[in-house]
């Protein structure tokens, strides 16, 4: 489990050098200057595009055959789909701790950008959110269709992570009354919805994955 959760780490951090050399340009950039809208889609940007390299990695295999010579050692399927679901959390938190530091700086800077600083923790919950459900519905997909189809199922669990997180939105803002309470709940609902997802798409990518032959 460890050698495969390291690999996946290395196989992702040749992308996720190049992309933070960009979010380090960018947050320097979004720093700097006063705009809501810029601290919104830096922290946003942070976090899912951390994580969209992290689940790249399953559909990269295809290419390099490494996923079907991981079968030939010996590890469980389950310990395989386990170091992937591990390297999108740990690549979520890496895109987290970027949101937090270009957050942080520009308060140092400007002061807090939002009416309340509360309302950032939507921002972060958000993200997190959609990545989560993203990995919660790529990773089945990709192993019931083929890595070959990567890039399209990627762009479905994209739009189906925003989807969710959008019908979550709606209600939420519909049956809560608007103040700091709805604010937490609303963060809260994010959150678990997707980690319940996220925790749930394991066993059944596992599932998949074990009645899949090569």
């Amino acid at each position: 489990m460890r050698g495969l959760l390291r690999n996946n780490l290395y196989a992702t951090g040749s992308n996720a050098r190049v992309f933070s050399g960009f979010m380090l340009l960018l947050g320097a950039f979004t720093a700097a200057v006063i705009s809501q809208s810029l601290q919104i889609g830096y922290v946003m940007i942070g976090i899912i595009g951390f994580s969209v390299n992290a689940v790249l990695v399953g559909k990269n295999e295809s290419v390099s055959k490494w996923g079907k010579y991981k079968l030939t050692m010996p590890v469980k399927r389950a310990d395989i789909v386990k170091s992937l679901f591990f390297n999108e959390v740990i690549w979520l938190l890496a895109g987290t701790v970027f949101a937090g530091i270009e957050v942080g700086l520009s308060w140092l800077i400007h002061g807090c950008l939002f009416d309340r600083p509360i309302d950032m923790l939507t921002m972060f919950a958000l993200g997190i959110s959609m990545s989560l459900f993203m990995g919660a519905i790529f990773f089945p997909l990709l192993y019931a269709g083929g890595e070959e189809r990567g890039e399209v199922f990627l762009i479905i669990a994209l739009l189906g992570a925003f989807g969710i997180d959008f019908a979550i939105v709606s209600m939420a803002n519909e049956i809560l009354d608007p103040g700091i309470t709805a604010i937490l709940l609303g963060a809260a609902i994010l959150v678990g919805c997707s980690v319940s997802a996220f925790i749930l798409s394991y066993p059944l990518t596992v599932c998949i994955f074990k009645r899949k032959e090569y």
